[in-house]
């Protein structure tokens, strides 16, 4: 008993000593009105072009300190604004008063339908500013916003490409494109969402991306494909578009039927496989689903003459978190050796997102788990 009467004793006189103001340096805080935010640094324009995407170059964000009243170790985020993508993070968890990002994970960024969608070829001023916070977002301070230019040329990413121009974007030519079937061709196919509010007339437009000019825009002419040709009535859905510009040939296949995991837990019946249902927010066809096991590929229109895959065997499994590239199954199938079938690695219940990237110009499938 004596022990632990002892041991009780020197137990609190510790704890006397812990909150003697004497002997500890006692945390102080300031209250919030005197809170100061970063400062973030002025930055010329920031030229995006095919050198500095080619040779990794880095663009660096900077800020003078914030003070929160307290020692402690603050945590920055930068956030970047465009008119459909207000507040987007660029990076969190910054513990400097700096941020360095090579050029082509800055690329996807700006001019990704999924992140700010800014245009190629022209310059954009875009809202930055800085936030600082301590713990788990605590105290977060904001720093006025800057003006930072991007001035994005036109990138290739090793894909040859043809834009597609209508009234469903706005007559943007950046934003859609369809790929070249095999190099040299200039045989163009791949999905474009045209989804609107009514009709669509479209035109193709190639260009070279030395530069930030046009290059020659296509439209019909006594039926052919032609440089300056007249727009072409398209629907107002999704549709499938093939291109020749040798042979002035074009095809636009509508395309505003389900789109559904096909083969999906074994079953390769239309009607019995999970749909995708689209969001007209975020431009994507979404729906969740339960998976056990068997092969599926994305179709649309309940058709076999549409359906979708990787154009690699490493994409054949995918699993919580993969972001696969797809293409129609006639241009899968002959990398992957047979039907671009996909396969989750293991059962459970996930979210599937079909969607258009203009970071890369290709149609993505995205899957994660539901926790």
């Amino acid at each position: 008993m004596k022990r632990i009467k002892y041991l009780s004793l020197f137990c609190f006189a510790a704890l006397l000593a812990a909150c003697d103001p004497n002997g500890l340096e006692i945390v102080k805080t300031a209250p919030e009105a005197q809170f100061v935010a970063p400062k973030v640094g002025s930055m010329g324009t920031v030229q995006v072009s095919q050198q500095n995407y080619d040779n990794n170059g880095d663009v660096t964000f900077s800020w003078e300190k914030a003070d929160l009243g307290m020692p402690t170790e603050l945590s920055y985020s930068i956030y970047l604004s465009s008119e459909s993508h207000p507040d987007m993070c660029l990076v969190s968890g910054v513990t400097k008063t700096s941020y360095s990002i090579d050029y082509k994970t800055l690329y996807a960024k700006l001019v990704g339908e999924s992140n700010l969608g800014l245009p190629k070829g022209k310059a954009t001023a875009v809202p930055c500013y800085v936030t600082a916070s301590m713990g788990d977002g605590y105290y977060v301070v904001k720093s006025d916003p800057v003006q930072v230019t991007f001035d994005i040329a036109r990138i290739s990413t090793g894909i040859n490409m043809l834009y597609v121009s209508g009234n469903f974007n706005g007559n943007h030519p950046d934003r859609n494109g369809i790929e070249e079937t095999d190099p040299g061709t200039k045989s163009y196919q791949g999905l474009v969402n045209m989804k609107s509010s009514g009709t669509n007339n479209v035109k193709f437009l190639e260009y070279t991306y030395s530069g930030k000019n046009e290059g020659d825009a296509w439209g019909v002419e006594d039926g052919a494909l032609k440089v300056g040709g007249a727009a072409i009535e398209a629907p107002a859905e999704l549709a499938y578009v093939r291109a020749n510009l040798n042979t002035g040939t074009y095809s636009i296949s509508q395309l505003g039927g389900k789109v559904r995991l096909c083969g999906f837990n074994g079953s390769w019946w239309f009607g019995s496989n999970p749909e995708l249902v689209y969001d007209a927010e975020e431009k994507a066809w979404i729906g969740q689903a339960d998976y056990t096991s068997g092969n599926f590929r994305i179709s649309i229109n309940d058709s076999w003459s549409f359906t979708f895959g990787p154009k690699r065997a490493a994409d054949l499994t995918v699993r919580d978190g993969s972001d696969i590239k797809i293409y129609h199954n006639d241009i899968s199938r002959r990398y992957v050796g047979g039907d671009a079938n996909f396969k989750v690695n293991k059962a459970g219940t996930y979210r599937f997102k079909l969607y258009y990237e203009s970071a890369d110009c290709t149609w993505h499938l995205a899957v994660s788990a539901v926790k």
